[in-house]
């Protein structure tokens, strides 16, 4: 009799282990996908994060570029609102453009004479809109990102009426 305690002694010890073995490779699974889908979900926000400040930044960068000029203006092309820059080189007038079309942010940079439209234009990002007011020595640009998250950017110009 006592070799056949051993014998269900030895089986309960083994299914034991197995199912401690079985419980590990389960809990280890879990683990990597949950940690997986918090990795996709810090991602995204971040990414999201990064869109919403790369439209920010570099709208202020172009305007604060051509400020030295002081030959920023805002135009209306088929009911779209457009940034304009202009600036001369040997003679020539050359005018970049922003505005929003399609749901991206374009820039357009061409000689003033030639004809513009909107598709013709550099994809710069994602953005929703993009409405910009000049109220004096104030350039204000209202923009939404392609998740519709709002952006704002308030530029003090340097240059205007020079």
């Amino acid at each position: 009799m006592a070799g056949s305690y051993t014998k269900s002694q030895h089986s309960m010890q083994g299914a034991f282990v197995f199912v401690l073995l079985g419980l590990f490779a389960l809990m280890s699974t879990l683990m990597v996908l949950l940690g997986a889908q918090m990795y996709r979900a810090t991602v995204d926000h971040s990414q999201q994060n990064n869109q919403k400040r790369l439209l920010s930044a570099y709208v202020r960068s172009m305007v604060r570029a051509q400020d030295s000029q002081g030959t920023l203006d805002i135009e209306d092309f088929n009911g779209t609102p457009i940034l304009c820059m202009r600036e001369t080189f040997d003679g020539e007038t050359y005018v970049t453009r922003l505005y929003a079309y399609e749901g991206r942010l374009y820039e357009d940079f061409t000689n003033e004479a030639n004809p513009f439209d909107l598709g013709d234009g550099t994809e710069i990002c994602d953005a929703g809109s993009f409405d910009a007011s000049m109220d004096g020595e104030l350039l204000t640009v209202k923009m939404t990102d392609a998740a519709g998250d709002p952006a704002e950017v308030r530029v003090a110009l340097r240059c205007v009426g020079e």
